[in-house]
C-alpha cells in the first residue's frame, strides 16, 4: 500500500508549523515531511530556506512523534552535514525505524555506519546525482544517462528508495527505476488526478500538500 506523506504545511497550514505538525500526526497519514536546518545557535531547527528562530526545533517535533505511535517523519535535509545529528536526535528520542532521510544527504556516510542505518531509512534525492535533472532544457538523453547513474549510484551505496518529482517519475527516467527495481517516493503530488494515478500505479509513497483528499482517494 502506498505510503502517504503530509507535505511540510499540508491543507493549507504554515509550513513547517507546531499546528501543522499536529494536525499530521492527528491525520491517517503515514508520515510527515519537515525541512531541517541548523540554526546559528547550533540547534538544529524546522525552515525551508533559513534556520527560523520562530519555527519549531527538530527537539520539539520529535517529542511531540514520540507521543504519537506508529508515525514516520521526513527530515529533509536543506544543507548538508545534518544527517548524524539528526539520528543521535532521533536515537534520544527512541525513534529507531521511524525517520526517513531526504535532501542533502550523504549516501556513503551513511552506507558506513550500521548505527544510521539502524535509526533511518535513507530515500535518495535523485538530484544529488545529477544535479541538471529539473532544469527546463533536460531532454531524454539527460534522463536516460540520469538514469543509468541513479541506479548505479543506488547499487553502489545499497539504496531501494528513489525520492523524486512526480512529473520526472511520470517520464522514462521513472520507468527506468521500477525496471531496475527502485521504488518511488513522489512529490509533491496536489492534484486529486494526479494522486488517483500514483495511488493506482502502487508507487512506495506519495508526498502532498492536500493530505485531506488523499487520504479520501486512498479510503483512509
Amino acid at each position: 500500500m502506498t505510503m502517504i506523506t503530509a507535505h511540510a504545511g499540508a491543507d493549507a497550514l504554515p509550513d513547517n508549523s507546531l499546528s501543522y505538525v499536529r494536525h499530521a500526526l492527528a491525520s491517517a497519514a503515514d508520515a510527515l515531511e519537515i525541512d531541517v536546518r541548523r540554526a546559528a545557535a547550533g540547534e538544529l531547527r524546522l525552515g525551508h530556506d533559513a534556520a527560523d528562530d520562530g519555527l519549531p526545533t527538530l527537539e520539539d517535533v520529535f517529542a511531540l512523534l514520540r507521543d504519537t505511535p506508529g508515525k514516520r517523519i521526513n527530515c529533509d535535509l536543506k544543507e548538508p552535514g545534518l544527517q548524524e545529528a539528526v539520528c543521535a536526535l532521533a536515537r534520544d528520542y527512541d525513534l529507531a525505524g521511524r525517520v526517513i532521510l531526504t535532501g542533502t544527504t550523504d549516501a556513503s556516510l551513511y552506507a558506513a555506519s550500521p548505527a544510521q542505518q539502524e535509526i533511518a531509512a535513507l530515500w535518495l534525492n535523485v538530484e544529488l546525482v545529477v544535479p541538471g535533472i529539473y532544469q527546463s532544457g533536460a531532454d531524454v538523453s539527460l534522463r536516460r544517462s540520469a538514469a543509468e547513474a541513479t541506479i548505479a549510484f543506488c547499487r553502489q551505496y545499497g539504496l531501494s528508495t528513489v525520492n523524486l518529482h512526480h512529473r520526472l517519475a511520470d517520464s522514462d527516467f521513472g520507468a527506468a527505476m521500477t525496471e531496475a527495481g527502485l521504488a518511488l517516493s513522489v512529490w509533491t503530488v496536489n492534484e486529486e488526478a494526479d494522486i488517483r494515478r500514483f495511488l493506482a500505479g502502487g508507487v512506495k509513497n506519495l508526498t502532498t500538500r492536500n493530505l485531506a483528499a488523499a487520504l479520501r482517494l486512498a479510503g483512509r
